[in-house]
């Protein structure tokens, strides 16, 4: 057999409303769900009383309340913002949340208990300035927008605006990603770009020159070098002591699948695969962790919350 036929067969299953056998055995166990946002959890244009198509629907607050009742932990991990991720989940009646890419982890939200985390770049909380402010101090967030004027802008979260950030710096567009990658190598920081996938639509106001249907612009985030999703929940595990077999972690974006190797489970969304990065990341977890990543049974909302209730029935 060619090594072509070989990859041919490295498809990882699609996870069943009612599993069974080792997996039932598996899914039984989770107590916590680290959850991608949009795209995974939510329905396009980030709303929660609608499904994947935009109809009325209660299935998502349904299944939460489901899985409060279960003893299961929903966490959002994601790019957003402080501002943003707080009334996400003072809403929906979460208190554990990982925001900016892994960069502030708020591990009690009623007690108000968070830290930033800022992996391999140096930070010193004493100087007064949050760590977006000290790279954006170095200049290198106005000089991106200057190279690629009609490409690129601030991603303006949904109207909050990035200057709400206190980690990262997000853009939305479509570049070069190498030479977006060497101007970060001149801003005198550990600083690395993070591809978070392809945003459902381009919300106003906006400077693009580009579609506004999301089909070429991606959501790209200025980190600290070393900070992923991954290592924010790892954190996040390690402050709270969630053990690897009590975590699932669910998402679309090749980020998504660095949270998943810090637990044994994970759900790749069913509308990440056209995703080349996906494409990539999957075939890496298919040969080294096999049986560790399973595929949603429908898209965003639609597959989250079936991917929910077969953990529920695991429970059984």
């Amino acid at each position: 057999m060619s090594e072509t036929d070989t990859r041919e067969l490295l498809v990882p299953e699609t996870l069943p409303a009612r599993p069974e056998g080792a997996l039932k055995e598996r899914l039984a166990k989770v107590r916590y769900v680290f959850t991608d946002l949009d795209a995974t959890m939510l329905a396009p244009g980030s709303t929660v009383m609608a499904d994947s198509a935009g109809n009325p629907s209660a299935a998502l607050p349904d299944v939460l309340v489901d899985l409060k009742r279960a003893g299961v932990s929903v966490i959002p991990v994601s790019g957003r913002n402080r501002s943003m991720l707080q009334e996400d989940c003072r809403i929906l009646g979460l208190n554990t949340y990982i925001g900016e890419m892994g960069g502030l982890i708020m591990t009690d939200l009623k007690a108000d208990r968070w830290s930033y985390f800022t992996a391999d770049m140096a930070y010193d909380p004493s100087c007064g300035l949050t760590p977006h402010q000290v790279i954006e101090q170095t200049g290198i967030c106005h000089r991106i927008l200057e190279r690629w004027q009609g490409l690129i802008e601030y991603h303006n979260d949904m109207g909050p605006g990035f200057k709400h950030r206190e980690v990262t710096v997000t853009y939305r567009g479509d570049v070069d990603d190498d030479k977006f990658r060497a101007m970060l190598d001149e801003s005198g920081l550990a600083l690395e770009l993070a591809d978070n996938g392809y945003v459902n639509r381009i919300s106003k106001p906006t400077t693009l020159a580009i579609p506004d249907d999301g089909t070429r612009c991606r959501s790209l985030h200025i980190i600290p070098k070393g900070l992923t999703k991954g290592r924010g929940v790892r954190r996040c595990m390690h402050i709270m002591g969630i053990k690897p077999e009590e975590g699932l972690a669910i998402g679309d974006a090749p980020s998504d699948f660095l949270m998943g190797r810090k637990v044994d489970n994970f759900i790749l969304m069913k509308n990440g695969l056209p995703h080349p990065g996906v494409q990539k990341a999957l075939d890496h977890e298919m040969r080294h962790h096999p049986g560790r990543t399973l595929i949603s049974s429908d898209i965003t909302i639609d597959g989250w919350v079936a991917a929910m209730r077969s953990i529920l029935a695991a429970k059984e």
